[in-house]
């Protein structure tokens, strides 16, 4: 077992290698269920993808599988419903990205049914990370906890790839 599997392990992720577009993915799982978030369960997933995406749109094709994973991998026994929605969170790693790309990353926010889809870049070379800045209401509930998700993966990540381990 690597050392930032066992790092996102002691932190309370569920890990699981995935085999998607030719790569090994790592994705991290957990399902928190709040009284604050109206007591809703938000299965989450975060995919680590080692790429860096052409543009927006290729982000956007990844979402159907990204989705299929979550739907294939969740525990709980309530319904995916209001009540119980999925947080997909995809990083892609990956060297410079397109200027274009990270401003539709920081400014494009997409409504789905029950589904928060926010996908995040990280730079490997200087451990920039770029993710959504819109504020939107819809989820606003879940916005800190999201947020707190892909920052503190990011920074296991960049803590690993500092010390040559990534």
């Amino acid at each position: 077992m690597s050392q930032v599997t066992t790092q996102f392990r002691n932190k309370g992720w569920q890990v699981h290698s995935w085999n998607y577009a030719d790569q090994e993915v790592l994705v991290l799982h957990q399902e928190p269920f709040r009284l604050n978030w109206i007591a809703t369960q938000l299965v989450t997933f975060v995919f680590i993808i080692e790429r860096t995406p052409e543009n927006y749109q290729s982000i956007l094709d990844d979402y159907a599988a990204l989705r299929e994973f979550a739907g294939q991998h969740k525990n709980t026994i309530l319904p995916f419903t209001i009540q119980c929605g999925y947080a997909l969170l995809p990083i892609y790693v990956g060297g410079s990205f397109s200027e274009e790309l990270i401003a539709d990353v920081q400014e494009t926010y997409r409504k789905r049914w029950c589904v928060f889809h926010t996908p995040a870049l990280l730079e490997r070379n200087t451990g920039k990370l770029y993710t959504l800045q819109e504020k939107s209401f819809w989820g606003c509930i879940y916005r800190d906890y999201i947020e707190s998700a892909i920052n503190e993966t990011a920074l296991v990540l960049n803590e690993n790839q500092t010390a040559g381990i990534v």
